[in-house]
């Protein structure tokens, strides 16, 4: 009796510490939700992988500036029944994109996450948000 017990209180003390950073993991606190900002520049990649999709994007501004963006998408899951696949945003597309700025002014954003997909355009053609 008193090692199923143990062996009870140590499954629990293990499935506590392993499933926090799981939960946490999904929240937009970096962001700045309140504001939207659209960039315009040239996909480096695309990472097409759980849990999140990841664009990258070279983005040059009136100055000649070149700055090296990344955003992030919904999972695959997500992003798949939108319409979306893994040859979607290809290296060399031009995109225009929306996106939420991280809040401490690194060159990250948030693009489409629970509940939201903000407008992408790819060499022209609007992309598929819900």
């Amino acid at each position: 009796m008193r090692s199923r017990l143990i062996s009870f209180l140590i499954v629990a003390v293990v499935f506590g510490l392993v499933s926090s950073p799981i939960s946490a993991h999904h929240g937009v606190t970096n962001y700045d939700m309140k504001k939207t900002i659209v960039l315009t520049g040239t996909i480096t990649a695309f990472d097409w992988a759980n849990p999140h999709c990841l664009a990258h994007l070279d983005v040059t501004d009136d100055g000649g500036h070149t700055s090296h963006w990344t955003l992030e998408m919904a999972s695959t899951y997500t992003m798949a029944h939108h319409g979306w696949d893994m040859g979607t945003l290809k290296r060399g597309d031009q995109i225009k994109v929306e996106t939420h700025p991280a809040k401490n002014g690194a060159s990250v954003g948030i693009t489409s996450g629970p509940g939201f997909t903000l407008k992408v355009v790819v060499n022209g053609k609007e992309l598929p948000s819900q």
